[in-house]
């Protein structure tokens, strides 16, 4: 009997869990243009799913020093937590943002730069995200954010898909 014939063990049932998915946060990725237009991908990492956002010229903000522009930043922010929210909706829905603070700590250098996402509180309409931005290692952040995002309902409670 072959080795593939037994029953799965649980780092291959892992394995599978986390290739779905990342294969559904990209999928998620691919729907928004922004998130193309920046080039966005979805790397798996031993804590989780992460936004990974790679360095190019045209992303520049400050060429003195040189440093990513704040808009870049936000958006990897913004992003990011959308995809982390709509990933865990059971109905699939599209949220929309309420609200988002994004606090800059230090200049983002021209270089790839990663995000990921911890859902705070989700509700039944609304989701808050808090997203950590940083280059060289997660432990020295160049932004945080905090998302406040509305999945729609109908009246009743209902989806509109559900009507």
């Amino acid at each position: 009997m072959s080795e593939t014939a037994g029953p799965m063990s649980s780092r291959t049932l892992d394995q599978d869990v986390c290739a779905d998915t990342r294969a559904t946060w990209q999928k998620l990725l691919e729907r928004i243009p922004y998130a193309r237009r920046l080039g966005l991908a979805i790397h798996q990492s031993g804590t989780g799913m992460e936004v990974h956002l790679p360095y190019r010229d045209a992303l520049i903000g400050n060429i003195m020093l040189p440093a990513l522009h704040g808009g870049a930043i936000g958006g990897l922010i913004e992003i990011t937590a959308r995809v982390a929210a709509q990933s865990r909706d059971a109905q699939a829905r599209r949220p929309r943002i309420l609200d988002c603070n994004v606090d800059y700590l230090r200049s983002a250098r021209a270089r790839s730069t990663y995000a990921a996402a911890e859902i705070v509180r989700q509700g039944r309409r609304t989701t808050l995200v808090h997203v950590s931005c940083w280059q060289d290692r997660a432990s020295t952040p160049v932004a945080h954010g905090r998302v406040q995002l509305l999945f729609e309902t109908a009246p009743g409670g209902k989806t509109r898909e559900e009507q």
